[in-house]
């Protein structure tokens, strides 16, 4: 099996803060639940806390190792039979990290591709090499965004790096936080606006998710939102959100550093 039989997701925004492991997260046990083999991966080398998110730091049941020179990760059972592959270790400093950690962490996961169909990636804030590096490796890029201006900008400026320097044309967005449904479609014809010069760039809107109180309560329980309010508006849009996943075929290798290929990675390092 390889790249061309798995959905790679990867959930990425500029700006920190905007929501990215609630979706990362949530989306992995949305798409378990409807029958799908996940792995979820922290890409964040440098803060991981996907981990800490569930409340997995508190558990043993480490399952699988795998290591490659200085790098190394760890995979623990999440909820609904989420797999959770987070970075081992004390967090890496940032100034330290080059692309080579990212690329070892994409090779580090062939053992596992006989395992899943689906990967899941919470990505870094911002645009330093080894997050791209990540975020590009993957055929379907949620881009993240709320209703802050700030989260947009930073948002077009991601777009912008990864089309121009690494061809990639086809986005989704996703609007988390949003008082109501319209402010959501709102913030996104302000992102195509912005957008509007790249004529090739392709945006889907995948929804918004609404501004719920049930989420803190799920960040303070260290639980899923899924797990801990699964009829609640957010877990509501998530859901709706990974039915349109599953919808999208699963995108061609792009000839570039990809998951599920390491010949392709050698390659290129």
């Amino acid at each position: 099996m390889n790249s061309s039989t798995k959905q790679i997701i990867a959930v990425a925004g500029c700006k920190g803060g905007v929501g990215k492991t609630l979706v990362a997260v949530n989306l992995a046990l949305a798409l378990a639940n409807n029958g799908r083999r996940v792995v979820l991966m922290d890409g964040n080398l440098a803060v991981p806390d996907v981990g800490i998110s569930l409340g997995l730091e508190k558990k043993l049941d480490v399952t699988h190792f795998d290591t490659h020179d200085s790098f190394s990760s760890f995979i623990q059972e999440g909820p609904s039979g989420v797999k959770v592959l987070s970075p081992r270790g004390e967090p890496i400093w940032r100034e330290t990290i080059e692309t080579g950690h990212a690329v070892r962490m994409i090779d580090s996961l062939e053992s596992l591709a006989p395992t899943l169909d689906t990967l899941v990636i919470d990505t870094a804030p911002g645009l330093a090499p080894d997050n791209v590096a990540l975020i590009q490796a993957a055929g379907e890029i949620l881009i993240v965004i709320n209703q802050e201006i700030l989260s947009l900008l930073d948002a077009v400026r991601m777009i912008r790096v990864l089309y121009r320097i690494y061809g990639v044309r086809r986005f989704g967005v996703i609007v988390n936080a949003v008082n109501n449904r319209r402010y959501g479609s709102n913030q996104f014809e302000r992102l195509q606006s912005h957008l509007s010069d790249e004529v090739e760039i392709i945006l889907r809107y995948m929804g918004a998710i609404p501004f719920d109180k049930a989420v803190a309560e799920s960040l303070t329980r260290q639980q899923a939102l899924l797990e801990s309010s699964p009829d609640c508006r957010a877990s509501k849009a998530i859901y709706r959100i990974a039915h349109q996943m599953m919808a999208i075929p699963v995108t061609p290798p792009r000839g570039r550093i990809e998951f599920f290929l390491p010949t392709r990675i050698k390659e290129r390092v």
